[in-house]
């Protein structure tokens, strides 16, 4: 008996592997995948600039140009470009500090090998005081702001922009987030996703180094089931995220990594075990064996630093 719809996804012609440079950047869905991937021996870049939501929020922030226009809240300044990750009381220490980051952003982008970035919404906010649109309104008046639906189109253009900053050998993974913007309301929501679709369809389809992934379509297909997400019924919870993440690993890792993926997890479920105190000097051996397998010739051409680094720690754990 089946009892979910599924469907095939095209195998992507270029892969990771076990020396790829990685930026995530986007909604909290790019986070979620970053997270996982920054597990493995990837040089990994996460939401450098915290959550942005909106492809021209993101576009933006990878461009690296960092404007001087703050808001002022409560004795702290925040930047309407960037999340609130950013604050601070000075404003001139805030802008510094966003500068700082987008240097190692544009830094990183232009030798990355895949970038993987997840649109939330084609709904943006119009600063009527900056005459600009704004990635974060900060609790600002709200009638200061005038919402907008971005057009397809416009979105398309944006991320065109984008792509003649990059190497024409780095490859872009997009992904429309499978997180409801319910708070936009139901029908919005909709056409929201839609608009976004479209426009990562027609750019997928005009730049071969440009790929969609279909997380939005597992979760509303395969994972068609309110069992799927959080208490909140807006985001996909941890079984939705592992069933999406082994899609995305079956779609662009390499053998070799696959291979090390499955290792590195078995590694990872040892140190989260917490053994019984009776046994703690059979798990520090379990753990020094691992260690040592981890500097082994076995893995003489892989990155085994952040790995070997949590197996130490929990070593050093068990003496305490």
């Amino acid at each position: 008996m089946q009892l979910t719809t599924t469907f095939p996804i095209p195998p992507a012609p270029s892969l990771l592997n076990h020396r790829s440079r990685v930026l995530a950047m986007g909604s909290c869905f790019a986070a979620s995948m970053g997270s996982r991937l920054s597990k493995l021996p990837l040089e990994v870049m996460t939401q450098p600039f915290g959550t942005l939501f909106h492809p021209f929020a993101i576009t933006r922030a990878l461009s690296g140009e960092v404007s001087e226009d703050l808001y002022e809240h409560g004795g702290y300044f925040l930047h309407p470009d960037y999340h609130s990750v950013f604050t601070s009381n000075s404003s001139a220490d805030l802008v510094e500090d966003i500068r700082s980051v987008a240097t190692e952003v544009v830094d990183f982008k232009t030798s990355a090998d895949f970038l993987i970035l997840t649109w939330g919404t084609s709904f943006s906010y119009f600063d009527k005081h900056l005459n600009k649109t704004v990635a974060n309104c900060h609790k600002m008046p709200s009638d200061r702001f005038e919402k907008r639906l971005s057009t397809v189109d416009e979105i398309v253009s944006h991320f065109c922009s984008l792509l003649s900053t990059l190497p024409s050998t780095t490859q872009v993974v997009l992904t429309v987030s499978p997180v409801r913007h319910t708070k936009d309301g139901m029908q919005e929501n909709q056409v929201s996703k839609s608009t976004l679709r479209v426009a990562a369809d027609i750019i997928s389809k005009q730049f071969e180094n440009v790929h969609y992934f279909p997380a939005y379509e597992i979760m509303l297909d395969e994972l068609r089931d309110y069992r799927f997400y959080e208490a909140d019924m807006i985001h996909p919870n941890q079984q939705a995220q592992d069933y999406i993440w082994e899609r995305f690993v079956s779609t662009y890792f390499d053998p070799e990594l696959q291979s090390i993926r499955k290792r590195w997890d078995s590694i990872y479920r040892t140190l989260a075990h917490k053994p019984h105190p009776a046994k703690l000097i059979d798990h520090r051996r379990v753990l020094e064996v691992l260690l040592a397998e981890l500097n082994t010739e076995k893995y003489q051409e892989i990155d085994t630093c952040k790995i070997a680094e949590y197996v130490a720690h929990e070593i050093k754990n068990t003496y305490i």
